[in-house]
C-alpha cells in the first residue's frame, strides 16, 4: 500500500492541468527595466587650437552631463551638458578694509575661465560590454574673468564678482566610450570639440590694479577653439523606469 501511494502522488505531480486551467507561466527573462535618465561628472582638460592657442596653452575643470534615452534601447538620447573650464588663475594677499595698519590678511584669486551650456542629440551604438556614442551640441558660453576670496581654479563664489566677461553661442561635438563597473555605473572616457567663436577674453596678468583705484584690461580677441578631454563616472537614475524586451 505504501508503494501505491507514492506512484499516485508522482502521477499527480507529472500529469498535466485540468481542462479550463491554466498551467503557470514563467517569467519572461528577455524582459528588463531601461532607466531613461542618466548623470554623469567628469575632470575635464582643454587644448586651444588656431589663435587662441597663441595666448593659452591649456584648461583644466570639470564638466558634467544629464542624458534622457529617447528609446528603449538607448540608442537616441538627448545629451544635457555643462561645464567650466580654468584657463589661467593668480593669487595675492591683499588687505581686509581700508585702515592704514592691515588687520586682517586674506588671499584674493583671479581666474579666467569657460562656462558652457549646450543640449543636442546622443547616439550610441553597443559593443559588447562597452559602449560607443557620439554627438553634436549647441548651446551658450561665456568667457569670463572673477576675482574672490581663497579658491583655486573657481574663487569662492560666496565673496566674488566678475570683473569681465563675454558671451555668445557654442556649438560642440564629441565621442565617448562607456565602460561599465557595476550594473547602473560606468566609466565615462570622452574627447570633444567646442567652437566658441570670435571672442575678447582676458588670460593670465591681464588685469591689473592701476594708482587711481580703477582696473586696467588687457583684452585679447580671437576666434576661440579648442579640444575638450574627459574622464568621469556616468550612473543611471530610477526616474522613469520601464519595461522593454531586451535587444
Amino acid at each position: 500500500m505504501r508503494y501505491f501511494h507514492a506512484a499516485l502522488a508522482g502521477l499527480l505531480l507529472v500529469s498535466p492541468p485540468a481542462s479550463g486551467q491554466q498551467a503557470p507561466v514563467a517569467p519572461d527573462t528577455n524582459a528588463m527595466s531601461i532607466p531613461r535618465w542618466h548623470v554623469g561628472l567628469a575632470a575635464g582638460a582643454g587644448q586651444p587650437v588656431g589663435d587662441f592657442k597663441r595666448h593659452v596653452k591649456n584648461a583644466a575643470g570639470a564638466m558634467g552631463h544629464v542624458l534622457l534615452r529617447l528609446d528603449k534601447y538607448g540608442l537616441a538620447s538627448l545629451r544635457l551638458q555643462g561645464g567650466w573650464l580654468n584657463y589661467g588663475h593668480e593669487g595675492q594677499r591683499t588687505c581686509l578694509g581700508t585702515a592704514p595698519h592691515c588687520r586682517v590678511a586674506l588671499n584674493m584669486t583671479t581666474a579666467n575661465g569657460i562656462l558652457s551650456l549646450a543640449l543636442g542629440p546622443q547616439v550610441a551604438m553597443p559593443l559588447g560590454r562597452v559602449r560607443a556614442y557620439g554627438y553634436g551640441l549647441l548651446g551658450m558660453s561665456r568667457f569670463a574673468t572673477v576675482s574672490g576670496i581663497d579658491g583655486g581654479l573657481v574663487p569662492d563664489i560666496v565673496a566674488a564678482d566678475e570683473n569681465f566677461g563675454d558671451g555668445g553661442m557654442i556649438w560642440s561635438g564629441g565621442v565617448g566610450l562607456q565602460v561599465p563597473v557595476r550594473r547602473s555605473t560606468s566609466i565615462d572616457l570622452g574627447v570633444g570639440y567646442e567652437s566658441h567663436g570670435k571672442r575678447d577674453y582676458l588670460i593670465k596678468g591681464g588685469l591689473t590694479d592701476l594708482p587711481d583705484g580703477s582696473l586696467g584690461f588687457d583684452i585679447k580677441r580671437s576666434k576661440a577653439d579648442l579640444f575638450t578631454f574627459r574622464i568621469g563616472l556616468t550612473t543611471t537614475i530610477g526616474w522613469g523606469r520601464r519595461a522593454s524586451p531586451a535587444p
